[in-house]
């Protein structure tokens, strides 16, 4: 099962993309655009950032506002299993990626969600899609940022055989054009192994993470900890008197009494207006990209 750095013979050290699998085995890590928001400060992330934005922006306004479901259907469609990045589910559990079939799934989740129905551009960041929007995992939405942002990842791809010499073959891949806000077919030089290959900056790769319970975690300990403070009665367990006689809250119980599940995360948004802003920021900060040597194989 080799990987893609001893396939082509990558012996330099210190890579900065992630050394993929080149067999039929992908790595159980997923795109993530809580990391794109973090490193936006870079060209690369930076036009994947605005991509993102434009799509969801285009896919909101257009289709979930006004709940054009006949339309909306066939720009999701183009949303397929992007294989060639290696990421996220094996092959014998696609069934929680982006297919077809998937379309419809996406569309109702969105549909649902009080902030994209009324079309709020807070569901026009990536990030807060999957965080707030019930349906939208991160394997999904690794795989739209795949599949939207295909042809930036193909030129990052090109860069890195350049690098390293790594013979390519003219192929042709479809991506967003968020100028035409259509989906395109364009011819890109990628390596191949079976089929073409597309590579991804290793500081993109996230592996299993909880957003909404991170965020439930944030809120309690942010927010409702200093609320059930300055109760009378404050909820059993979460709040305890110390020996000086101040009183402290058990963020844990606090937690465990008020954690919403993600589709009623958009009532903490709404009670706590700062608390998403300082969430993202403490994101950046706290939930760092995967370690690459703690990848597993599917």
């Amino acid at each position: 099962m080799a990987k893609f750095t001893k396939h082509f013979k990558i012996t330099a050290g210190g890579i900065d993309f992630v050394d993929i699998p080149v067999d039929d085995k992908d790595l159980l890590a997923f795109i993530c655009p809580f990391l794109i928001e973090r490193y936006k400060a870079d060209k690369l992330m930076l036009k994947v950032s605005n991509r993102l934005k434009n799509f969801l922006t285009e896919l909101n306004t257009s289709y979930i506002k006004t709940n054009d479901y006949k339309n909306a259907i066939p720009f999701l469609d183009h949303l397929h299993e992007p294989n060639e990045y290696h990421l996220g589910y094996s092959s014998s559990n696609k069934g929680k990626a982006v297919s077809n079939s998937k379309a419809n799934d996406i569309f109702i989740a969105l549909r649902n969600n009080r902030f994209a129905k009324k079309g709020f551009s807070i569901t026009n960041e990536a990030h807060n899609v999957l965080l707030l929007v019930d349906g939208i995992g991160q394997d999904i939405m690794s795989d739209i940022i795949s599949n939207v942002c295909r042809d930036i990842f193909a030129d990052f791809t090109k860069t890195i055989c350049l690098k390293y010499s790594v013979a390519t073959r003219p192929t042709k891949i479809e991506f967003y054009n968020d100028a035409s806000k259509k989906w395109e077919e364009k011819n890109v030089d990628l390596p191949f192994y079976i089929g073409h290959i597309i590579l991804i900056p290793n500081k993109l790769l996230a592996g299993g993470r909880a957003y909404a319970s991170l965020y439930n975690w944030f809120v309690s300990s942010h927010y409702i900890s200093k609320e059930v403070l300055n109760q009378k009665t404050p909820p059993k367990g979460t709040v305890v008197q110390m020996k000086d006689g101040t009183k402290k809250a058990i963020i844990k119980e606090v937690y465990k009494q008020y954690r919403k599940p993600k589709k009623d995360l958009i009532d903490f948004v709404l009670k706590y207006p700062n608390s998403l802003d300082e969430f993202i920021e403490h994101a950046k900060v706290h939930y760092p990209e995967l370690q690459l040597d703690h990848l597993k194989r599917q």
